[in-house]
């Protein structure tokens, strides 16, 4: 029974350690899809500029003047790798998820064997008497 209880208390270490991950996840989730909505943002705007207007781009405290195709590139070119960060991220949270449910399912059965066994050790000790 006590193999059993230490059994069921590292489940639940290791099914909380995982939830941290997914947590860690998420938040990775929520910074890539801003930067995806900001960089599209940019993209829209600069698909309304004409092949002449002058497109600048901040590199630290410089301004710099950028040809607007290669501002275009540059930001479709940022929007497919933050899209593709986030196409991982939602791998590993659906990865992550379903281990914590086969998790939770050992947990949940451990938990059934012990609620059996202790039953059982009820019955014996009844029995005895």
């Amino acid at each position: 029974m006590t193999e059993l209880k230490e059994q069921v208390e590292a489940e639940m270490t290791r099914y909380r350690a995982l939830q941290d991950e997914v947590q860690v996840l998420a938040t990775q989730r929520q910074t890539y899809a801003q930067q995806a909505n900001e960089n599209d943002m940019v993209k829209k705007e600069l698909d309304l500029l004409d092949d002449e207007a002058k497109v600048y781009k901040l590199v630290g405290p410089v301004l710099l003047k950028q040809d607007v195709d290669e501002a275009k590139s540059n930001v479709n070119k940022r929007l497919e790798f933050i899209n593709n960060e986030l196409s991982k991220v939602n791998s590993k949270i659906e990865a992550k998820e379903k281990e914590a449910v086969g998790i939770r399912t050992n947990i949940s059965n451990m938990q059934m064997e012990m609620q059996k066994r202790a039953a059982e050790a009820a019955k014996g000790a009844v029995a005895a008497h």
